[in-house]
């Protein structure tokens, strides 16, 4: 394989977490680039960041001309809304940013495409969101932007739940408000039967972590989908599969939303 050379002309991207070790992101980004043979012109590199750091970090990149955009991950995908000078809907909505860039002027904007990449990676796969019934476990980052990805294409029922009732509550309002044709609600429906269940809770990320619903009510889903990446086989998955319900892993979501991110990232397609 050819060596990739870097130069003083290549765009700078990172990935701005805490930890990287095990984040996928670099290398399907950096993969991406080499198929399109643009690696080189632009490449992306981790950036192990802690918490405390962020502020500092942000301040230090407006002044690297030649850095493009950041996929941003945990713990700071919350806490970079408010040093950046212009949110997406979809950040403003859910308070929740997951890729910057640079504009020309110099301004750093940032949006959060986990809901579209979701959406992406079912469709890739051969699923539809529009007409169906959806269980969406979580409430978090992640899972605002699924729930305003869900609505916007076309979800016909939402459900969410979350360990904290009132967070999911307060999920739901603002996605009916959004978007009122979506019959939304934060109440649990434990004997209801959903087309599809995604999983954007936390659960499933380390070994030993139990499933976020229950034998009985995986049995009634249709498919049973997941955000989590770190293991292909969770235990969510694990369950549904051994129930003969239809899986559709975390991975999808991911490869989708890195090809979304490169090219918010003012990357050419």
């Amino acid at each position: 394989m050819p060596m990739t050379v870097l130069s003083g002309d290549t765009k700078l991207m990172l990935l701005i977490a805490d930890p990287v070790a095990s984040a996928k992101s670099p290398l399907l980004v950096n993969s991406l680039l080499a198929q399109r043979n643009q690696l080189g012109e632009y490449a992306l590199v981790p950036l192990a960041t802690p918490k405390l750091a962020l502020s500092n970090v942000i301040s230090a990149l407006r002044e690297v001309h030649n850095f493009c955009g950041a996929i941003v991950s945990m713990p700071h995908k919350s806490a970079i809304a408010p040093l950046l000078d212009e949110l997406s809907a979809e950040a403003r909505l859910t308070g929740v940013v997951n890729v910057i860039r640079r504009e020309p002027s110099g301004r750093f904007a940032g949006t959060c495409l986990d809901g579209e990449g979701m959406v992406a990676g079912l469709r890739a796969n051969g699923h539809v969101v529009r007409g169906k019934s959806c269980l969406l476990l979580g409430a978090g980052g992640a899972a605002s932007a699924i729930a305003i990805a869900l609505a916007r294409h076309g979800c016909a029922a939402l459900a969410i739940e979350n360990r904290t009732s009132e967070r999911a509550e307060v999920l739901a309002a603002a996605v009916a408000k959004a978007f009122p044709e979506c019959a939304v609600t934060a109440k649990r429906q434990e004997q209801a039967a959903f087309d599809l269940v995604i999983n954007a809770t936390s659960c499933g990320m380390r070994p030993g972590d139990p499933s976020p619903l229950s034998r009985d009510r995986l049995a009634r889903a249709g498919l049973v989908a997941e955000c989590v990446v770190a293991q292909e086989m969770t235990p969510l998955l694990q369950i549904a599969r051994d129930l003969g319900r239809p899986t559709h892993p975390g991975l999808p979501m991911l490869e989708a939303q890195i090809e979304l991110m490169v090219r918010f990232m003012g990357v050419p397609g």
